[in-house]
């Protein structure tokens, strides 16, 4: 047996093992009407991870299409909707003290994945599902991504948002991020635009004009995909840096860009708001800087503490950057990101016999930087992006 089919045969294995249910709160635990995934397995102490995550759950979600616990899926797309109706947010996880930040907003692409893995006979694919989605996405779109005071401050220059936290503390909004902790932003989130949130929302806005097309509503769909000109016209004009050749986050602060570069700055080419001219230079200059022997490094910049930084590589910004460069034809360069990463994660799990959730991608033999939580077993996305990889051939 090789030691891909044995990758392959422990995730088949773990699938069930990560799956909770519980429609009651229990504790600071929130309860769900569906059952959903989560990042991992508790350890003998119990550990981190123990419920189900923003956007966790979408990177997971990608290896559960076609196995039999493809309806996973929709139901993460339900419990954010419940999380939604109940509570106004979709938060950074399924507890109660998380409820003061969210996580990057992937509901419609949750949705767009739910519909596309469903049979056809499902309730998923028909029109009434669909409806009822794109009224709760809206809603969670105006009040939580364009909220203008507490408790959703986010929308605070020129029609772009932050990330943020209730509590009014940088480190926090870095947790919203997902990117919890990074050498992105100087340590001043609550003053930065990021360019990854402001991509996804393009990418949600042209996403709800198609939910609203395909609901036979031109005129919702023109109101959004205006909004979404609106957004991609900014982004362009505040974080495109025409010397570098690259997208950055903006310091709206001090009305300058952030130079510390990030794969954030491959966002705009997954969302697909980059000119051909612009995704070209990025590929020339900047893809070679950040693909490392064993993938994509998360930033050029190490310091000791920011996980999310210099040396280590994650899965889902491995899928994204992928994506992004596959949808501007750069096929040769998304098969040889995917090689690399799948790669990294096949070579670790034949030497530990797990998957992680992050990896040391400049050199695959030391350790990774553990930042606050240390180097988790499992792990989810790492073993959703793995099995959508290899399904997409590498």
């Amino acid at each position: 047996m090789s030691n891909t089919t044995r990758a392959l045969a422990y995730i088949k294995d773990l699938w069930p093992r990560l799956v909770r249910s519980g429609q009651t709160d229990v504790g600071t635990l929130i309860g769900l009407p569906r059952p959903y995934p989560i990042p991992r397995e508790a350890d003998p102490r119990g550990g981190m991870f123990q419920e189900m995550y923003y956007w966790d759950s979408f990177f997971i979600s990608l290896g559960l299409v076609g196995t039999p616990y493809a309806h996973l899926i929709a139901d993460v797309a339900e419990n954010f909707a419940a999380l939604i109706e109940r509570f106004g947010v979709i938060p950074n996880g399924t507890r109660y003290y998380f409820l003061s930040r969210s996580q990057p907003p992937f509901f419609t692409e949750q949705i767009k994945l739910a519909r596309s893995a469903a049979p056809p006979t499902s309730e998923v694919t028909s029109p009434a599902w669909l409806a009822r989605m794109l009224d709760l996405a809206e809603r969670e779109h105006e009040t939580v991504w364009l909220g203008t005071a507490q408790p959703h401050h986010r929308l605070v220059h020129r029609g772009l948002s932050r990330y943020f936290d209730i509590n009014y503390l940088d480190v926090l909004a870095s947790c919203e991020s997902g990117w919890d902790h990074s050498t992105r932003c100087d340590e001043r989130w609550l003053e930065h635009l990021p360019v990854d949130l402001n991509s996804i929302l393009y990418a949600r806005e042209r996403d709800l004009a198609d939910f609203a097309e395909q609901l036979d509503q031109p005129e919702r769909a023109a109101r959004w995909r205006a909004r979404a000109a609106e957004r991609q016209a900014t982004i362009l004009e505040l974080m495109w840096d025409e010397a570098a050749g690259f997208f950055f986050d903006y310091d709206f602060q001090a009305k300058r860009i952030n130079p510390h570069a990030s794969l954030a700055g491959f966002y705009p080419l997954w969302a697909g708001l980059a000119s051909a001219e612009q995704a070209a230079r990025i590929v020339e200059r900047w893809l070679p800087r950040f693909q490392q022997p064993g993938g994509l490094v998360t930033t050029l910049t190490e310091q000791a503490g920011r996980q999310w930084a210099w040396p280590n590589g994650w899965a889902p910004l491995q899928w994204l950057v992928a994506a992004g460069l596959e949808r501007y034809g750069y096929a040769a360069e998304a098969r040889e990101a995917r090689r690399r990463w799948a790669e990294t994660c096949l070579n670790a799990f034949e030497r530990t016999g797990a998957f992680w959730e992050k990896y040391n991608v400049v050199n695959q033999h030391a350790s990774s930087e553990e930042g606050l939580y240390g180097q988790l077993h499992g792990f989810g996305w790492t073993n959703g992006v793995l099995v959508d990889f290899l399904r997409q051939g590498i």
